[in-house]
């Protein structure tokens, strides 16, 4: 069994408007250690966000034996002690990856909202049933342009690593052009910041050219009988006026959604704004 949690940890800023990683490692750990742990909005050396610090490290101490991956959707000057301020999203998981990438996602022009820059990243896991890719991503909130801009980039990256991994280059070991597999199977996670209803949602699961693996909605593959748990507003009534709701998921690829085992939202804890999500794999 594999397990991956997934969280938007508002840099660890709970309900009650307190900071504090070490409640987010506890909820974290509450049902076990997980295998792949992907958090969104980590900050780094921010003076607005928790004193400074460098989360990142922070966050490390909590969980020492995990390797950590950490994508800067942004990297900016005037930073804490002239460290540099970065915002963005964390990996740390306990299965050493064989490769990782960090991929910019787009953001179209749009005047009339304001918003951030905003990327994914990708590791390449190895199983004993075979490898897979493991993307954590947090989509842009303001702009519906934009976030929609996203969707279509990442169905374009699986699009890619799967015509990579059938058509592969040529190989050069043990240098820059050696080719490393990107393979088929996919988990994507995070805080893609639409619906259930919204037009990025259906343009999520909509159909892939032929012989792409279409992107499939964890929860509606193993508790489609089951009311959706809500991922976003259950505790936080000011930011999210419109009340408890799902923007938080697990999509997989089409060949790896039998491998599903369970899928599970944490709707106990308030160390956030968002719930905490939890995915069992059988690898």
């Amino acid at each position: 069994m594999l397990t991956i949690v997934s969280w938007n940890i508002q840099y660890g800023k709970g309900v009650d408007g307190r900071i504090d990683l070490s409640r987010i490692a506890r909820e974290i750990l509450i049902d076990g250690f997980p295998d792949l742990i992907c958090l969104q909005e980590v900050s780094r050396n921010y003076p607005a966000t928790d004193n400074g610090s460098d989360q990142v490290a922070e966050l490390q101490k909590f969980f020492p034996e995990y390797e950590s991956f950490f994508g800067a959707s942004h990297d900016r000057s005037g930073g804490v002690n002239g460290g540099r301020r970065q915002f963005g999203n964390l990996v740390l998981t306990r299965h050493s990856p064989i490769q990782v990438l960090h991929h910019l996602l787009p953001s179209p022009a749009d005047p009339k909202v304001k918003f951030m820059s905003r990327q994914t990243t990708e590791l390449v896991i190895p199983t004993s049933s075979g490898a897979f890719r493991m993307m954590n991503t947090h989509l842009e909130f303001f702009s519906e342009k934009q976030n929609l801009s996203q969707v279509q980039r990442i169905r374009e990256l699986h699009e890619e690593a799967c015509i990579q991994y059938n058509e592969p280059g040529l190989d050069l070991p043990n240098t820059p052009f050696e080719r490393v597999d990107r393979p088929e199977k996919m988990v994507i996670c995070g805080d893609f910041n639409f619906t259930l209803d919204s037009v990025s949602y259906e343009r999520m699961t909509s159909p892939l050219p032929d012989k792409i693996p279409d992107l499939f909605d964890a929860w509606n593959v193993v508790n489609s009988s089951e009311n959706r748990s809500p991922t976003c507003g259950v505790f936080d009534h000011k930011q999210w006026k419109n009340g408890s709701h799902c923007r938080d998921y697990f999509f997989l690829s089409e060949n790896f959604i039998q491998q599903i085992q369970t899928v599970s939202v944490n709707t106990d804890t308030n160390a956030s704004d968002h719930q905490p999500i939890r995915l069992t794999l059988k690898v």
